[in-house]
């Protein structure tokens, strides 16, 4: 039976069965995620070195890192229109993963500032091509699995956000920053041409590009979507939450409770390692209830785990609160897998773009954090985040139920 615009599909009675294929197919698309997402932070741990090396200022410092997160956001949406009107998402994500890895690549090279800002710059870029991109051709191979598939899908992502730092710590302890950089892009020069080969060239069927149809009309049916609106809302809302939680945990913990380097390092692993964990269980809630009430737990939870942050006495408690946010915190397979569904075939990588879009915005996050913790105190700024997390279950209640299926209740 087919389910209506405004309402979500149930899931299949039965799942059908997958060959070897598939699995290889999602581990592929799955293990570009991991690149994208390890791209994205590929700089930080090896900040400090590439400062010593250049001898750059805190400013260009923090200048190189800003300049990657400024293009990604500048060129995401562009190109995941782009993507829409062409039909060409394979293409343009190979391009943008091969420009990003190029250009960490070409790093090695580099001994000005000026260099590493315009590499900086172009690898933002080109990454910015995959959430919407690589989202959208997981979401297409996979259409009759879609919540277990973008499920194991993120799971890549976390894999590849926890993994490549402690790689790059390895490679430069041995070597040095350069050769850490370049040994974590070269990967994606090997796994891309596998992407073009085992992925579809070009979207066909509902998903295929309507030439005919102007840009301005597609924004048009993308943004009239209020179902892909709220859920970028509410992935917006709960990014300000977490992000700005996890960004200020180290700053409570040293200042109220002497918790040293080593201690916060592994509360903030413990963070990205149960978010891995939970993210095939966050696919399961969706295929289960659909996303209105999938995310409602999930969102109370990481709210009220946040709010009790300032009220941690002890390190194991504050170590253990850190991880539990991490089990309720990574709710992206409920949203991508609930736009998937919601939005227009022949739009879909524009709708996920907005969805990551407005997910960005998340950098006003630690602005708004520090100006609450200078005002009044820390604890504020996390009672700040609590509910600006509880605020995204206001929004997203507005989201259709799971419809049911009338064969199961005759």
């Amino acid at each position: 039976m087919t389910a209506g615009r405004g309402e979500i599909p149930s899931a299949p009675r039965g799942p059908a069965p997958w060959g070897r294929r598939d699995y290889f197919d999602l581990t592929l698309i799955g293990s570009a995620h991991g690149l994208s997402d390890g791209f994205s932070n590929m700089l930080v741990p090896v900040l400090a070195l590439i400062v010593a090396d250049l001898g750059l200022s805190t400013v260009e410092a923090g200048t190189l890192l800003s300049t990657f997160s400024l293009a990604t956001f500048l060129f995401l949406y562009p190109l995941s229109i782009l993507a829409d009107y062409t039909g060409r998402k394979k293409a343009i994500v190979i391009a943008g993963l091969g420009l990003s890895a190029v250009s960490f690549v070409m790093m090695g090279w580099m001994h000005s500032f000026a260099s590493l800002l315009v590499l900086s710059f172009l690898a933002g870029a080109g990454n910015s091509t995959y959430h919407p991109c690589g989202t959208a051709l997981a979401a297409e191979r996979f259409s009759s699995h879609r919540s277990f598939a973008i499920s194991y899908h993120g799971l890549g992502g976390n894999i590849g956000t926890s993994v490549m730092p402690l790689l790059q710590a390895a490679i430069a302890a041995v070597a040095n920053w350069r050769i850490a950089v370049v040994a974590c892009a070269v990967p994606a020069l090997a796994l891309l041409p596998m992407v073009g080969v085992r992925f579809h060239g070009k979207s066909a069927g509902a998903a295929a590009p309507h030439k005919e149809e102007s840009v301005r009309s597609m924004l048009v049916r993308v943004f009239r979507n209020r179902n892909v609106i709220l859920l970028a809302l509410t992935y917006m809302l709960r990014g300000i939450g977490t992000k700005g939680m996890i960004g200020f945990l180290p700053l409570i913990a040293s200042k109220k409770l002497g918790m040293d380097t080593a201690a916060i390092g592994l509360a903030v692993s413990l963070y990205f390692a149960a978010g891995a964990v939970s993210k095939p269980l966050m696919g399961y809630l969706y295929s289960r209830w659909g996303a209105r009430a999938a995310l409602m737990a999930p969102l109370l939870g990481a709210g009220a785990l946040t709010v009790a942050v300032p009220f941690a006495k002890w390190d194991t408690a504050l170590i253990l609160i850190s991880m539990m946010v991490g089990v309720f915190s990574f709710v992206s397979p409920i949203i991508l897998t609930a736009t998937a569904d919601l939005s227009e075939p022949e739009v879909l990588a524009s709708s996920v773009g907005v969805i990551y879009t407005m997910h960005g915005l998340n950098f006003i996050a630690p602005l708004a954090g520090g100006w609450l913790a200078e005002r009044y105190n820390l604890d504020v700024s996390f009672f700040f985040y609590g509910v600006v997390t509880w605020s995204a279950m206001l929004v997203a209640v507005r989201l259709p139920g799971k419809k049911v299926n009338p064969q199961r209740n005759s």
